[in-house]
């Protein structure tokens, strides 16, 4: 995929290490709207800290990267990319939509990260006419059941990944009896469902858990009974990794596979010596060549979790900047009938703002040593 080309990798990271302050702002300065005449904001929102931060960061950091790339080009107007940790909460997330909808230099918004946050805020920045590029949250009612004028995402919805897990669950391990287990929040809970659809008389048992779960003995004690070929999460790595290392506590080796509300390095270390041979999917392609080279650089760590759409969904942003569309109004047009080659895949949003399923990838991803590794594309 194309990408424009960094400046030395080097001068490039401190460039924004010497911008970034206190308060979450990233202002690259420079530009031709040093002075004034044109400064807008971007704002990030999602799960900045936590058990489950590692899932956020990688592409906020990659958002970064975009913003550097766009003040190295000497641009007329001054953009800072302004960060809200909402640590993933739909409780909190809202508050932090007010803010920025009532504040008119934000044009536009990368999140929320997580689903149950963005369902939250979805109807403030609605109403705010803000709109919204989420570079992670797959919750299928998002989009197909409860569609918000303002709402895109630049990954693949829960029925896409739902049918990859149960492809890859069925075809590449064979497995003929199949646990499912989810965590009833608004992105577990349907991406379950649709894996329970998919693999139809496979699944031969189910349960739910919660967040914020510790014990995990009557679910395991469930798993010791039905004697699954494969054991399916649908929920996040805060939950995930406590529940896998009490699953091999019980002596069970079953095959573990999880969703994307996994992929971070929060799973593994949560779940520590049993998460080897794990997989985890993601709608997300591996980050490779010079974005990782120069995105390991300034951070000190490969990239990680949805790095790549970070950074794409911050560039259309920054792309509808340079063409003069510098009003919420004239922002949220752009971006409808946005069309254009991104790091990741081609886009192009249809009238619910999901990208066109045909460009939708997922990848499978095992832990090897404590990382997660790419594994292979699953067949959708």
């Amino acid at each position: 995929m194309r990408r424009n080309t960094l400046f030395a990798g080097g001068a490039l990271a401190l460039a924004v290490a010497l911008t970034a302050s206190a308060c979450g702002t990233v202002d690259t300065g420079g530009g031709g709207g040093a002075d004034g005449e044109c400064s807008l904001n971007i704002g990030v929102m999602g799960a900045l800290s936590g058990a489950n931060a590692s899932i956020v960061l990688p592409s906020v950091n990659a958002a970064k990267m975009a913003l550097a790339e766009y003040e190295a080009e000497d641009p007329e107007c001054a953009v800072k990319l302004v960060e809200f940790d909402t640590e993933g909460d739909p409780a909190k997330a809202p508050g932090v939509a007010t803010k920025m909808v009532q504040d008119e230099s934000y044009i536009g918004v990368i999140g929320g990260a997580f689903s149950g946050e963005t369902k939250a805020t979805q109807p403030i920045f609605a109403d705010g006419s803000l709109t919204m590029i989420s570079q992670s949250a797959t919750a299928t009612e998002l989009t197909v059941d409860e569609p918000s004028e303002t709402f895109h995402r630049v990954v693949g919805h829960d029925l896409v990944q739902g049918t990859a897990i149960a492809n890859y669950v069925a075809e590449v391990l064979e497995a003929e009896k199949v646990f499912v287990v989810d965590d009833q929040t608004a992105y577990g809970a349907p991406l379950g469902e649709k894996i329970r659809e998919v693999l139809g008389d496979k699944v031969t048992e189910s349960d739910k858990t919660q967040e914020k779960q510790t014990d995990f003995a009557a679910t395991i004690g469930k798993i010791e009974s039905a004697k699954p070929d494969a054991i399916v999460y649908a929920g996040y790595a805060a939950e995930a990794g406590p529940f896998l290392k009490q699953i091999r506590d019980a002596g069970l080796e079953t095959p573990f596979i999880g969703g994307d509300g996994l992929y971070g390095v929060d799973f593994p270390k949560a779940a520590g010596d049993a998460s080897e041979g794990a997989i985890v999917t993601c709608p997300c392609v591996p980050s490779e060549g010079t974005f990782a080279e120069d995105y390991e650089e300034m951070f000190g760590e490969a990239a990680g979790a949805y790095a790549g759409e970070g950074y794409d969904a911050m560039s259309i942003f920054l792309e509808g900047i340079k063409a003069g569309h510098t009003t919420r109004e004239d922002m949220e047009t752009y971006v409808d009938g946005y069309t254009g080659e991104g790091l990741t895949k081609n886009y192009s949003f249809d009238e619910n703002g999901d990208v066109a399923a045909e460009n939708v990838i997922v990848w499978s991803y095992k832990v090897e040593d404590g990382a997660l590794v790419p594994d292979q594309e699953i067949e959708q």
